[in-house]
């Protein structure tokens, strides 16, 4: 009884030292490209987020990730960045009773414009490590582009659900209305076996995936604003304008 109980035991460490080996840890998750700016051509006008996620490590699996854009406002970013650094908010294992962003929407802190899935169009090796020419690390690096359009109709009235928006804070010149409370944007990539990543296919939601050094139960693998803030200005009886600082 007791050989079969080590066997059991070698058994387990054998196959937990080959998962912790098969995959590269995230090393880096980032946007290496940002791009936003108004579509003149549009009817009515819009505003085009336009982005590269970088993600370096991680299972090779995963050829696709879907991203969120979020709109806040500036006054509530400590807030929600306070809940977003909450380890128990951002576990998997809380998903079947809470998912992280539903805490967030339910707060009224933020609003979701829209989510996309996009696949990766380039996979590379990682920079050459320092010091040993030739040489690379064990990871990749995996590029997945996404690009967004939101009209200045449907940005106003996604704010306008904010809990803290005020519609009476404004400032009046002649026939210009400048709304004081000002917007921003989060993008949010949830890991590919997050209840939140409802729009990845199948199988990648079935397969483990991981945030940071072989992070196993963060649901978050990249949560971060925009460095752009939005105020809205209306001009006559239906103008509508979104101005990008």
């Amino acid at each position: 009884m007791r050989i079969a109980w080590l066997s059991i035991l070698i058994v387990l460490l054998c196959v937990s030292t080959a998962l912790g080996q098969r995959d590269a840890p995230v090393w880096e998750s980032f946007l290496p490209q940002i791009s936003v700016y108004h579509d003149a051509a549009d009817a009515p006008r819009a505003l085009i987020v336009d982005f590269l996620f970088m993600k370096s490590g991680g299972p090779h699996e995963h050829t696709e990730h879907q991203a969120y854009v979020l709109a806040y406002l500036k006054k509530d970013e400590e807030q929600i960045l306070k809940l977003a650094a909450d380890p128990q908010l951002r576990s998997k294992k809380n998903e079947k009773t809470k998912r992280f962003l539903d805490v967030l929407v339910e707060k009224k802190l933020v609003v979701t414009l829209d989510s996309q899935v996009a696949k990766i169009v380039e996979m590379r090796m990682a920079r050459q490590v320092k010091g040993s020419p030739g040489s690379v690390g064990a990871d990749t690096e995996s590029v997945f582009p996404f690009k967004f359009t939101f009209s200045y109709e449907t940005l106003f009235r996604s704010v306008q659900q904010l809990g803290n928006f005020d519609m009476k804070s404004v400032d009046v010149v002649g026939d210009y209305t400048w709304f004081e409370d000002k917007f921003k944007l989060i993008v949010f990539v949830p890991v590919n076996d997050s209840a939140q990543a409802t729009k990845v296919s199948a199988e990648l939601r079935k397969m483990y995936d991981f945030a940071g050094l072989m992070d196993f139960e963060n649901s978050l693998l990249y949560f971060r604003p925009l460095p752009y803030e939005f105020q809205f200005k209306k001009y006559g009886a239906d103008g509508l304008l979104v101005y990008i600082n």
